[in-house]
């Protein structure tokens, strides 16, 4: 071919696939496979139009893109590591820059052929560069760990590999082999409805903030017209109203993972899965069980942790609702009481916490108590479990305890105030304060804080999520920039005292739920 017909042009090349996927296939069936890999491809197309991404192949659960910003590579190829998380299985990438041949419209060249090279020899939910990358993207704030030297096949010489660890947020670690299995069972083929389960994640974890219960609502109240508000993750502006007479009277009762937005009502006793782009309700059930319960969803389920009378003793009992249908299907029966105790989902298990410092991992595929755990913890109402540690929030007595169910060790960091945990990234512990109103990071290494950054408004619930914080707090929401530390207020429409809050990778959205009005607690 003649020189002048070949066009060459700097760009940089992201190559990805899925992890395994021939043996998941085989193991899917053709059905499922086929929605699993639907899902897949829009949630790397969406990504790739986020982060100005241009497609220039796909062949079957692979991808190559390009990008004229390597920082834009890598910020795109962290979050679609974290997203297809949700799909239950686990992607590999690779990026590197250079010049690239363009010939009738389609690129190739030796840049190319690193950038798939260096995509082989990444593991599951790991982004491999080239130094070169890592040397443009200098002072951007990404983290990088040394790979080695490596020679590439077909490709002359060796190259320094770089493992891409924190842009924005931290990368996550490779899901289990249980976590995975009950992900993907949640996945169905297409045109059959399943309910998607709802996991805390590193891209956006929800705690409670000015109150301990997760999905705990309050009853009675009149109605309003206005029910959830969008707001834009990535420019803080309000996008779409969603009128309903369903949220009023109802406080830090928002959670939302996988495309599925929940929201308990507790006027109702009912449970609602919203589509997180929409917030349409796609289905609902009652909970059909009389209690003050605690609740966290997960592995398609709903858990309820409550006490019931048992030869005339209270009992604590972890009741399994089904998510299609709201019957309760299994009840594990625990030790003690659940009085100060809680219940989370997370790091691959269903987790209790009691009174005592008590910890139970249940496995939610079998229904039963796994491990027993001395935690020695002090107070026992606020459960995280994430990055494969239980953090718990010791929060009256100005305390942090991170306990490592691998090793049966804990590790406890003071606090000057008593602050709620309300995320973690870029390995940092954020604190909010609601009674005086601050923010506080952490960093669970050494257990030094920075000094409290000061909020505004009244902050009732709290997500940690396109890396800001954001709380519900009243007439406003409050964001804060976690990079930057830069504060700022999304005003609220009038009438609407924002209580509830919960984030949506996929779609980019913040949900804040309209209450109505400021909670009255007893």
């Amino acid at each position: 071919m003649p020189r002048n017909d070949v066009r060459r042009r700097l760009a940089t090349v992201l190559f990805l696939d899925i992890v395994g996927s021939t043996a998941l296939a085989s193991e899917l069936g053709d059905a499922r496979w086929r929605e699993v890999l639907t899902r897949f491809r829009r949630i790397v197309r969406e990504e790739l139009k986020r982060y100005s991404g241009r497609e220039q192949d796909t062949a079957g659960d692979g991808f190559f893109a390009t990008f004229a910003e390597p920082a834009r590579a890598l910020s795109c190829a962290a979050a679609i590591v974290v997203a297809v998380q949700e799909l239950g299985v686990d992607v590999r990438a690779g990026v590197h820059t250079g010049e690239c041949e363009e010939i009738d419209g389609k690129l190739g060249g030796i840049a190319v052929h690193i950038g798939s090279r260096i995509m082989a020899l990444a593991g599951p939910a790991e982004v491999l560069t080239t130094g070169t990358v890592m040397d443009l993207v200098a002072g951007s704030g990404a983290r990088f760990e040394d790979r080695g030297i490596h020679e590439l096949k077909g490709v002359e010489g060796s190259r320094q590999v770089f493992s891409l660890r924190a842009v924005e947020t931290s990368l996550p670690e490779p899901l289990s082999p249980d976590e995975a299995a009950a992900r993907l069972a949640m996945i169905g083929a297409s045109g059959r409805r399943r309910p998607i389960r709802l996991a805390l994640a590193t891209a956006a974890l929800v705690v409670a903030a000015a109150v301990a219960v997760p999905l705990l609502a309050f009853g009675g109240g009149s109605s309003t017209p206005i029910g959830l508000i969008r707001v834009d993750g990535h420019t803080g502006h309000i996008t779409q109203i969603e009128r309903d007479s369903l949220s009023r009277k109802n406080w830090n009762n928002l959670a939302s993972d996988g495309g599925t937005l929940w929201q308990y009502i507790g006027q109702t006793h009912q449970l609602l899965a919203r589509d997180a782009r929409s917030a349409h309700i796609n289905y609902s059930f009652p909970i059909r069980i009389e209690c003050a319960c605690q609740v966290a969803v997960g592995f398609g389920s709903i858990w309820l942790l409550a006490d019931r009378a048992v030869d005339h003793a209270d009992v604590a009992t972890l009741s399994r609702v089904d998510a299609a249908s709201g019957r309760v299907v299994k009840r594990v029966e625990l030790p003690g009481t659940t009085a100060g105790g809680t219940v989370a989902s997370g790091n691959g298990a269903v987790w209790v916490l009691e009174n005592g410092g008590k910890l139970f991992r249940i496995d939610p595929l079998k229904d039963r108590i796994t491990r027993t755990y001395e935690t020695g913890a002090v107070e026992t109402n606020t459960l995280v479990p994430l990055a494969g540690y239980e953090w718990i929030c010791e929060c009256v007595v100005n305390k942090i305890l991170r306990f490592d169910p691998r090793t049966g060790h804990s590790k406890t960091y003071s606090i000057a105030a008593q602050a709620f945990l309300v995320g973690i990234n870029s390995s940092t512990l954020w604190l909010l304060d609601p009674g005086n109103s601050t923010l506080t990071a952490v960093d669970p290494r050494t257990g030094q804080e920075q000094p409290p950054l000061g909020l505004q408004g009244s902050p009732i619930q709290a997500v940690v999520a396109f890396g800001s914080m954001w709380a519900a707090a009243g007439d406003i929401v409050d964001r804060v920039d976690l990079t930057t530390h830069e504060r700022s207020t999304i005003a609220m429409p009038k009438g609407v005292w924002a209580g509830g809050i919960a984030a949506d990778p996929a779609s980019g959205a913040i949900w804040v739920e309209n209450s109505g009005s400021a909670p009255h607690f007893h």
